[in-house]
């Protein structure tokens, strides 16, 4: 029988989260359930894309995703030539013309993609069933196969929403002799030895789930998908293309189209493929992106204790994993919870804090950022819970778990430290997104959340590191100033400016130009929101930031 972890009841007052030694032990969140589902309850509506919050960019906004696939790339194969065609009679005919319409030929190109439209106007139950027997037979080459794929998920969903609708009307009205063999075919080629067309099998048959499981049709499409993971001697492959599909689909439809059952199989499957027992790498990182997506439809799981006892230990056990990629995509499960579970969260948050804290501190970038992010968005749904009760006399009580108060003093020495890993060769541009731009901002949206409470954290690193001859410090200790000066009130915050003068006015002169333009950009942004802090300062010195 599995452990039941009781959840704590919530302290009366803010209690610090504090850094412990890195336990070599996997991280200890007892509770493990043969399967998951013995709960019931609503799903919770939703669901959207996912984008990498990596490394590139400014931070997402919350509703935002880190990105768990990739585009089908078809690297152009061309064939030595290519017959003038005015329409397609065999199997190999469709063949050459997906491979003449990746040709650098010009001409062979242009007749290819004529002859694919013309199949298309004429006989397009034929255009799209050759298409998936192209995907689905292992004896064509790649190169065709991927464009089949690339040119089926083209046909059934468009980014403009009118044409959207069209394309899924037209599917709805094909033959559904035609759609279950065009299905059959894609869930066959979950099996193929080729990885693009197993990765185009996956996103085309989420596709047609969009259109077919909100009219309640294909509805033994999450059988046959866990299916695959259940049968005997199912490769690795297999498991990888069927999880990346499970993905996917829940990518692509709503929670109301899925019942309670069918979400607590997807969940049992992809947490069992997370394990450590799941020998294939590529496997358990299909499993951990496809637990980012699935979560969304888990309302009902982590209102139970024991089935969120166990998420969470496979979680969090995922996320000091060996492999980068996957702590990465496991991180990225723990923002979401943050996100979307944010009332679940207290019984993990020593356990999170540590993750978080190691991994700030000593692993790859990629995984860093996600850490720092997961603080961000706990900022941003503090943030909010704030702006939804103001006024109402402490009536967010019950909601605030005021986790980010109980952090701070371990949260923001860990922060204001990786302020100071800027690269040698660090451009000055604030949308490049690393590790120090994502601490600035997590420093700025725990101001907005404590207020007052950061200042005396923060201002005894930006005098200790302004004069510092490393310019590194310097701009470390600028940078800290300047994000923190949304946040305190007027009070807190002009007496400190005013006292400041001198090395505000020293880092406006400072030779290294990047610790000089970070603070102007920083005073000069927050200036346009405060009209109030002119009156703090001499006009000569706001006659100076405005020249820059």
């Amino acid at each position: 029988e599995p452990t039941e972890l009781q959840s704590k009841p919530r302290a009366q007052n803010p209690q610090t989260l504090t850094a412990t030694p890195p336990d070599p032990a996997e991280p200890q969140l007892p509770g493990r359930p043969a399967v998951i589902g013995a709960g019931e309850g609503r799903c919770r509506e939703g669901g959207g894309d996912l984008r990498d919050t990596g490394t590139g960019g400014t931070r997402p906004l919350k509703s935002e995703r880190a990105s768990c696939r990739g585009a089908v790339k078809p690297p152009p194969q061309p064939p030595k030539r290519l017959a003038t065609h005015q329409h397609v009679d065999t199997a190999m005919d469709i063949t050459q013309i997906l491979l003449a319409a990746q040709s650098p030929d010009g001409n062979l190109r242009s007749v290819a993609e004529s002859s694919l439209k013309l199949f298309q106007e004429q006989n397009l139950p034929r255009f799209l069933l050759s298409l998936s027997v192209e995907l689905s037979n292992d004896g064509r080459p790649p190169e065709s196969r991927r464009l089949a794929g690339i040119i089926l998920k083209n046909t059934l969903d468009a980014k403009d929403c009118s044409r959207k609708e069209l394309l899924g009307q037209q599917w709805v009205s094909l033959d559904l002799s035609i759609k279950s063999r065009i299905k059959e075919s894609l869930l066959l080629t979950l099996g193929s030895s080729v990885p693009d067309a197993r990765q185009a099998s996956s996103q085309v048959i989420a596709k047609v789930a969009s259109i077919e499981m909100p009219r309640r049709e294909w509805p033994d499409l999450i059988a046959k998908l866990l299916g695959n993971m259940t049968q005997q001697g199912a490769s690795a492959p297999l498991k990888q293309a069927t999880l990346e599909a499970l993905g996917y689909v829940c990518e692509e439809i709503s929670p109301e189209h899925l019942e309670q059952d069918q979400v607590n199989a997807v969940l049992t499957a992809v947490v069992q493929g997370m394990n450590q027992a799941e020998l294939s790498v590529e496997v358990r990182l299909a499993a951990v992106k496809a637990l980012y997506n699935a979560l969304y439809f888990a309302d009902s799981n982590f209102a139970n204790d024991m089935e969120r006892n166990y998420i969470m230990k496979v979680i969090c056990e995922t996320a000091v994993s060996n492999e980068v990629e996957i702590r990465q995509a496991a991180f990225e499960c723990l923002v979401a919870i943050a996100s979307i579970y944010y009332m679940h969260l207290e019984p993990y948050m020593q356990t999170v804090f540590n993750l978080t804290s190691n991994a700030v501190k000593g692993d790859e970038e990629s995984v860093a950022l996600q850490a720092i992010e997961f603080w961000s968005t706990v900022c941003d749904e503090e943030i909010q819970l704030q702006e939804e009760y103001e006024g109402y006399d402490n009536a967010d009580s019950s909601a605030n778990f005021r986790f980010i108060e109980k952090a701070l003093p371990s949260l923001v020495p860990m922060l204001l430290e990786t302020l100071l890993k800027q690269e040698e060769d660090q451009e000055q541009d604030d949308n490049v997104w690393n590790i120090s731009m994502s601490s600035g901002t997590c420093l700025g949206l725990i101001a907005k959340a404590v207020g007052d409470a950061i200042v005396p954290l923060v201002m005894p690193f930006v005098e200790a590191n302004i004069t510092n001859p490393d310019w590194h410090c310097r701009e470390a200790a600028t940078f800290a100033f300047g994000s923190i000066l949304d946040g305190p009130s007027l009070p807190k915050l002009a007496p400190l400016v005013h006292a400041g003068l001198d090395f505000l006015l020293n880092a406006m002169k400072d030779p290294n130009s990047q610790c000089c333009s970070r603070v102007v950009r920083m005073l000069q942004m927050w200036l346009r929101k405060s009209v109030e802090l002119y009156t703090f300062l001499p006009k000569g010195f706001v006659h100076l930031l405005m020249k820059h």
